[in-house]
């Protein structure tokens, strides 16, 4: 094999597991447990079950942080976020800068935007936002989490 033929063929090699690879972790984040729920509106009120943070995996079960609720009478989803089985935060995932949709990322929202960063209460973190994100009050009983729209 001449030289050039080899730099030409190690080059591609090197490109295409650089491209599996960054294809492949996108593919991995993307199987995160992000949990999406539909919920229908009744009485101006949201009811999704505690049984959606649950992740049972191994035989052991653990927790996700935070799901997404979608909704018809909003454009953008509420995040919920699980503190613990009776502590709840609900949050209406549209940036108070310029009306973005902030993405949860851990224990925190960020907006891809201008990179505002909100607290998973909804308090400003890190500008160019400067008024919190609008939060829901929340119910719980045994089995379900209530979000009152009013």
């Amino acid at each position: 094999m001449q030289r050039r033929e080899f730099i030409k063929t190690t080059c591609l090699s090197c490109a295409n597991l650089a491209i599996i690879g960054t294809v492949s972790s996108l593919i991995l984040q993307s199987c995160n447990t992000v949990k999406y729920v539909t919920v229908l509106p009744k009485d101006n009120k949201l009811a999704i079950k505690k049984a959606d943070f649950m992740v049972l995996k191994n035989e052991k079960t653990s927790y996700r942080e935070w799901v997404l609720v979608k909704t018809e009478k909003a454009p953008f989803p509420i995040g919920v976020f699980r503190f613990d089985d009776n502590n709840y935060s609900a949050l209406y995932l549209e940036c108070t800068h310029q009306g973005c949709e902030v993405q949860p990322q851990g224990d925190h929202l960020q907006c891809p935007c201008h990179g505002a960063e909100f607290s998973n209460i909804g308090k400003v973190v890190q500008a160019p936002a400067e008024k919190d994100l609008k939060k829901f009050q929340v119910e719980t009983d045994k089995e379900n989490i209530y979000i009152l729209l009013k």
